[in-house]
């Protein structure tokens, strides 16, 4: 690169060797060179001297040797040149005019491209068919000498920081003018400014942080705070400022009209494995950026402005690239370096590298082009120097102070270009980086990410994905998801460690309400897991299953729960507090595995792997989410898993385990499509956000969890030293709109289900549907007794067209033919009324309550895919009371109250239940026993019937039988008047108690519930999951 002279005192660049000037003192460097080649219109001297060709032969020695004259002068020209032809002492000679030289058959003449083989143009050169000419780019004008273009307007300005002031110097009339001066203890690093808005930028080393002053107003402001920055660049088309952080290894961005209100609205453009990035130089009409790296291996890249593309141009004969710059003129890329003491340039495609290692160069800092001339300031020796860019010669000391010159550029409309800004017209709602496709690409502040192409949100409300296991779940943000990691560690996450908990097998969970329903396979119950504000965790027990449950699905709209449990292969369906239950889908059910939802649109779709004999095969089924238009969707899988749906809900994604592959198709049952093959070993699937991911297990015991774009080829994967059962992804976009049951429960009383009309109400077992929305209780009749037809009572076949409507409805004097019982009953005296009870008060038999939704069968239980059967704990029953219904004073209606169904597992899943049995069974007039299921009564004397509903008539024979009777009867009434009374007073306050011990029932066996969990330790705390403290990275769970 240098060349040392022969006085041994003084090093030249090897370009000036043999350049036809005398660049060493003592002219060595153009002495030994090689004889210089004439062109094809000159003639060679013995002496290598050129001579034009019309003074060959000319009868005058004009060489010095004289080797030009004698010889062959006098012979003809007769060679058939395409230009030229002349005598010579050799004999006739072709030649051609300035601008040709000859072909190799020494006879026609060729174009020379002066542009290529010569650049005589400081801007634009033009060849033509035997010469050039020069051009000027806009903004600037063509010197007198045909070759050097200036720039026009106003006067370019050198923008240098000196120590702490910021400096300008005219290049024209080199006038200096300070434009600011900071305090005294602080460095102005970088800088840049933009023309649009007439602001200079600069970086405070000390005080860490980017400010900015007026040009005309001199006004002054901060743009961000809390930064550290070595290198700063304003892009003055899409209105941002890019600075780099060597110590963090980024390169961040920020709005140029941004106003520091205490938080960060800056972005990170790039980081990872940046290696100490310093300099940083913008190309905003291409979109793209560059930057050189100081780290263990110098280099200098490029990519995009938006982070994308990028790319290494130079990774050799780099010591320190201590600044860079671009001349947008010549397509150039220079650089100052530091370590080597030179100035480097080279094409903006990484090729043409040339290096300019003069001895005036000895610690150069920053870099700036303009015209023809490169800047660059000297801090061994405190100047701002210039020297040719081209040819390195011409060396000026521009500026020379005592303070140490850092940052500096040159300021000139010519340099800022104007042009549209793609991002003007995008719409994103926080930044807008370009890129090169000459776009446009919407970032978010630290903090935030896309929630879709243009808009931001905070991480936390961000599509997010749960990793099941056993007895703990961990929260992965998609946006933390690296697409280039392959590792053995977990991106970062927070984690719920759940204590109290056995062996989790299904999750669900509403991203509004931050609820979180999981089945433990232990337990018996479906739980609620409401993650609080404080960042707390606490759970309750909400709907009691049978066997251990394999699949929940959870309508976040409406908060009714779906399950399938191991023991039946019903799919089954309960309110969001478990009071009300049914079973919504029974029929034609093998080995349900899988149920998933999509409440905007009322769907529901389910697995059945068919019957382990194989006589029915595995199926993907969909219906309403009531059960209605039930359809079978597909009947090819082998083992299917991960049920998600998919664009808005009109198509469904799964995984087949047994095939390793990812399907999918629209919910009409066209444009089936294979995803992707080759996944051998997948056990779980999930998709949702344009991506999913799957697991394979390893031969440790842990799980390694893949992800990757929806419609792409390609696998990422990370490790979770545990095994994962379930997974999921949600967003709080995907989990929005609304169905027939979103609003006021559809106007059911119980349970609303919706489907693609709106939505049908329906009634858990014990009740029956009236009007469309309420649910009556309905009653199950013993023998002899008879239900009315309202189902809300009970009658004796006495009561039946006795002329007294003893049903509400009155259906126990329909069809009665009364002309036997008018005739008997004019001849037969009235009825005395029953003692203990007024007239309107008619005792009746009482009734129950059906609990059982469905027998099983005795001995048979259903089998879990892969022949799995969980042990079960048992749980102790825990009544739930009745919903709230007016009492009545009726016997009949306050025993069904008093048997309210209990939704423990042990009630729903037992045999037949045993008769209700009390004394009020008997009217209080006996005992009551229950014998093969029945009810049977022992009256008291006087009374009969089998509910001693009965008063008996006894004939007396003798005065003192009489008398005794009297004085039983007086002793009777007395105590039953007792009785009245008490149970008078019993029913009032039951009456007046019954609907607030109804409704808060609820709330005593649940919310107090919650709170003993709370004070039993039962609170889960996860110091990850503190809003107040940053996630987590990474780490194993």
């Amino acid at each position: 690169m240098q060349w040392s002279c022969s006085s041994g005192d003084q090093c030249v660049p090897d370009i000036w060797r043999c350049d036809g000037e005398r660049d060493c003192r003592d002219g060595s460097d153009e002495t030994g060179c090689e004889p210089r080649k004439c062109q094809s219109h000159e003639f060679q001297c013995g002496t290598h001297d050129c001579l034009n060709y019309t003074l060959v032969c000319n009868g005058k020695k004009d060489c010095t040797d004289g080797s030009d004259e004698g010889g062959k002068c006098l012979s003809p020209c007769g060679k058939p040149c395409s230009q030229i032809c002349y005598q010579s002492p050799d004999g006739p000679r072709c030649a051609c005019q300035r601008g040709f030289k000859l072909s190799s058959n020494r006879v026609s003449c060729t174009d020379i491209n002066e542009c290529k083989e010569q650049e005589p143009c400081s801007q634009t050169c033009v060849n033509t068919n035997g010469t050039y000419s020069c051009a000027c780019h806009p903004g600037y004008l063509l010197e007198p000498d045909a070759h050097t273009c200036k720039v026009t307007g106003s006067e370019p300005t050198l923008l240098v920081a000196i120590q702490s002031e910021l400096l300008l110097y005219g290049l024209r009339s080199l006038k200096e003018d300070v434009l600011t001066t900071t305090d005294k203890n602080l460095i102005i690093f970088s800088i840049d400014y933009d023309l649009v808005e007439q602001k200079v930028f600069w970086m405070d080393l000390n005080a860490e942080s980017i400010k900015w002053i007026t040009m005309n107003t001199k006004k002054k402001g901060t743009l961000v705070k809390g930064i550290k920055s070595d290198c700063i660049a304003v892009d003055w088309i899409g209105r941002n400022l890019y600075w780099t952080d060597g110590t963090a290894g980024e390169l961040l961005a920020t709005c140029l009209n941004a106003t520091w209100r205490g938080n960060p609205e800056y972005t990170v453009v790039l980081d990872g494995d940046l290696d100490q990035p310093r300099s940083l130089a913008l190309q905003p009409l291409q979109g793209l950026m560059y930057w050189s790296e100081i780290g263990d291996k110098p280099q200098i890249e490029q990519a995009g402005m938006d982070g994308s593309n990028r790319k290494v141009l130079i990774d050799e004969g780099l010591g320190w690239p201590t600044g860079i710059a671009l001349d947008l003129l010549s397509w150039k890329i220079f650089w100052s370096d530091d370590k080597l003491h030179c100035i480097g340039s080279a094409n903006l495609d990484g090729t043409g590298i040339k290096v300019f290692q003069l001895s005036q160069i000895k610690s150069p800092f920053s870099v700036a082009v303009f015209e023809d001339g490169i800047y660059w300031s000297e801090m061994k020796t405190r100047t701002v120097q210039k020297v040719d860019k081209k040819t390195g010669k011409n060396r000026t000391v521009l500026i020379k102070r005592h303070g140490q010159p850092y940052g500096l550029k040159i300021m000139h409309e010519v340099l800022q270009p104007m042009a549209s800004n793609p991002c003007r017209e995008l719409g994103c709602s926080h930044l807008c980086l370009l890129n090169p496709n000459h776009k446009g690409s919407c970032r978010c502040p630290i903090g935030e990410v896309l929630a879709d192409e243009k808009n931001c949100i905070p991480l936390k409300d961000s599509a997010f994905m749960f990793l099941v296991a056993p007895t703990v779940i961990t929260q992965v943000y998609l946006k933390k998801l690296s697409p280039a990691a392959r590792g053995e560690t977990l991106p970062e996450h927070r984690v719920f460690p759940l204590t109290n908990v056995d062996y989790l097998t299904a999750i669900d969970y509403s991203v509004r309400d931050k609820s979180l329903y999981f089945a433990d396979r232990e337990d018996g119950y479906i739980r609620l897991l409401r993650i609080k504000d404080s960042g707390k965790l606490s759970w309750k027990r909400v709907v009691p299953v049978g066997g251990t449950v394999v699949s929940l699905a959870l309508d976040w709209l409406s908060g009714n729960i779906y399950w399938i449990d191991s023991r039946n292969p019903d799919i089954r369906v309960a309110t969001s507090n478990g009071r009300y239950a049914l079973v919504l889908i029974s029929e034609k059910l093998h080995r349900t595995v899988s149920v998933v939802l999509h409440p905007p649109t009322s769907m529901m779709c389910f697995a059945d792997l068919g019957m382990e004999n194989h006589s029915a095969g595995p199926k993907i089924e969909c219906a309403s989410m009531d059960g209605s238009r039930r359809k079978v969707l597909w009947r090819k899988s082998q083992m299917p898993v991960g049920l998600t749906f998919g664009d808005f809900g009109t198509r469904l994604y799964w995984a087949d385990h047994m095939k390793g592959v990812v399907e999918s198709i629209q919910l009409d049952g066209s444009r089936f499509r294979l995803i992707r093959g080759g996944l051998h070993g997948l056990t779980l699937f999930a998709a949702g956000e344009g991506m999913m991911v799957w697991t394979t297990p390893t031969h440790n015991g842990s799980t390694r969890v893949w992800h990757s774009k929806l419609e792409l080829m390609e696998n990422w994967w990370f490790q979770v030293d545990q095994k994962i059962v379930d997974l999921k992804i949600y967003s709080k976009f995907t989990q929005q709109g609304g169905n027939g049951c979103s609003e006021n429960n559809g106007g059911c009383s119980q349970l609303c289900l919706p489907n693609h009309q709106g939505r049908v109400c329906k009634c858990t077992i014990g009740y029956h549907l009236e009007d469309g929305t309420e649910c009556t209780r309905a009653v199950t009749c013993p023998e002899p007794l008879e239900a009315c037809k309202d189902r809300l009572k009970c009658f004796t076949r006495e009561q039946a067209c006795d002329g007294h409507n003893d049903c509400l409805d009155g259906s126990d004097e329909l069809a009665c033919n009364y002309l036997d019982r008018k005739k008997s009953r004019s001849t037969t005296a009235p009825t005395p009324a029953k003692p203990g009870f007024r007239k309107e008060e008619e005792v009746v038999a009482p009734t129950r309550v059906q609990t059982t939704t469905k027998r099983p069968i005795t001995g048979t239980q259903y089998p879990h895919p892969k022949g799995t059967k969980y042990p079960r704990r048992k749980t102790p029953a825990i009544q739930t009371p009745p919903p709230y219904r007016e009492s009545r004073t009726t016997l009949s209606s306050m025993w069904e109250y008093t048997e309210e169904p209990s939704p423990s597992p042990e009630s729903v899943e037992s045999g037949p239940e045993p008769q209700p049995c009390s004394s009020e069974t008997c009217n209080m007039r006996g005992d009551c026993t229950i014998e093969e299921d029945r009810v049977k009564c022992s009256c008291m004397l006087g009374y009969s019937g089998d509910y001693c509903e009965k008063t008996e008539v006894t004939s007396t024979t003798g005065p003192i039988i009489l008398g005794i009777a009297v004085v039983l009867l007086v002793v009777m009434a007395m105590v039953g008047a007792f009785v009245y009374m008490r149970r008078q007073h019993t029913r009032k306050r039951t009456s007046s108690t019954a609907s607030s011990r109804t409704l808060t029932s609820y709330h005593k066996d649940s919310d107090l519930g919650e709170e003993e969990n709370l004070t039993n330790n039962e609170t889960f705390i996860n110091e990850a999951y503190d809003r107040e403290q940053e996630l987590v990275t990474p780490m194993k769970t």
